[in-house]
């Protein structure tokens, strides 16, 4: 990094220079409809009982290219009544045209309002998410991945590398020409604060269990070092795997996180599908030990046992930048973007002057 803070570097994290795709290795082995089969708007309906409130907003092309287009900006306004006295849109002061030409992509107030309609149906907060990934290497944004606005459900999807990966190489690892689906949604869920240490991973093979893993492995939680309280987990996750999904997820082999309540409840909530292979986090396990797993009567559970055995989060590669951080910190988040934008728009004159 260099010595000196600077803005550009903000705007390289808002902005579409996505790495190259991959190309497909000669022993691809995730196929297009295994990674089809877990999208949301996929297995929503099927499991909408056994899972969190959820809505789903189909997305226009024109805004699936507002996300990919370059800047901050933003044309919701950051709440109901929260409309500048001039009446401009997203982050205003000098970025008031790049808001204007966000706005002309696409017919942004119908999103709006449906966006807006349908957090207020999910109890006036929701977690963000595209087909398959959520925006969490973006929490940096707003300190938080809990949205109450179309604002700041729109700014923390165009910061995300994630949702940047799920718009442009949907089928990395694939044997398929293809790199997105036909597509894209938004999909809107109830907010709820979950801890950490309920979360869990589950991987299937051949149609059976065959592993689960603490979600979260940079957490260490005392209580999952007790026996007894492992064991209940591991059998509530069995039972739901056997009662709720086997024989209804169109996948023999996949990944699934669940969110386990505390005793004495115990219920199980299914949170999401993933693709079996590489685009799919490991957790406490890796890919070539699941491969050459053999199932057992019960599957093999793996907790982090003391704070030795913790791992970094794969958000945390994707989080603001070193230079954003030691910025003032008594400046906005909207002060940044606006400048963000205004050095875009200086880099792009810069440019044009060498062609």
């Amino acid at each position: 990094h260099p010595t000196n803070p600077s803005i550009p570097d903000l705007v390289a994290m808002v902005s579409t220079d996505a790495e190259p795709p991959a190309s497909v290795p000669a022993d691809a082995e995730m196929e297009e409809s295994e990674v089809l089969a877990c999208a949301f708007g996929s297995w929503f309906e099927n499991f909408r009982r056994s899972t969190f409130k959820s809505e789903i907003i189909p997305l226009s092309e024109d805004c699936v290219k507002f996300l990919l287009a370059d800047g901050a900006t933003v044309p919701f306004r950051r709440r109901q009544d929260d409309a500048a006295s001039d009446g401009s849109w997203g982050s205003g002061g000098d970025s008031d045209d790049d808001s204007a030409d966000a706005a002309n992509m696409f017919d942004y107030e119908e999103l709006e309002e449906q966006v807006r309609a349908a957090i207020e149906r999910l109890n006036g907060a929701v977690l963000p998410k595209l087909n398959w990934s959520a925006p969490k290497d973006a929490q940096w944004v707003h300190s938080t991945l809990k949205c109450d606005s179309p604002y700041e459900v729109f700014t923390l999807l165009k910061a995300s590398d994630f949702i940047t990966h799920d718009l442009l190489h949907s089928f990395d690892h694939c044997a398929t020409s293809r790199t997105r689906p036909d597509q894209f949604t938004l999909i809107l869920r109830r907010w709820h604060e979950l801890h950490e240490s309920n979360e869990f991973r589950a991987f299937v093979r051949d149609s059976k269990l065959l592993a689960i893993s603490q979600r979260q492995t940079a957490g260490f939680f005392e209580h999952l070092v007790d026996r007894e309280e492992v064991e209940a987990i591991k059998c509530a996750i069995q039972n739901f795997f056997e009662e709720k999904v086997r024989g209804c997820f169109p996948l023999s082999r996949f990944a699934f996180d669940v969110y386990v309540d505390i005793a004495p409840r115990r219920r199980v909530w299914l949170v999401d599908f993933s693709p079996w292979g590489p685009t799919t986090d490991a957790a406490l396990f890796d890919w070539d030990e699941l491969r050459s797993l053999e199932p057992s009567e019960e599957p093999e559970l793996r907790v982090v046992r003391d704070e030795t055995e913790t791992r970094g989060k794969v958000e945390s590669f994707h989080r603001m930048p070193i230079e954003l951080a030691q910025l003032n910190s008594n400046e906005g988040m909207n002060e940044l973007l606006a400048k963000a934008d205004q050095v875009l728009k200086q880099k792009e004159v810069f440019r044009e002057s060498f062609e």
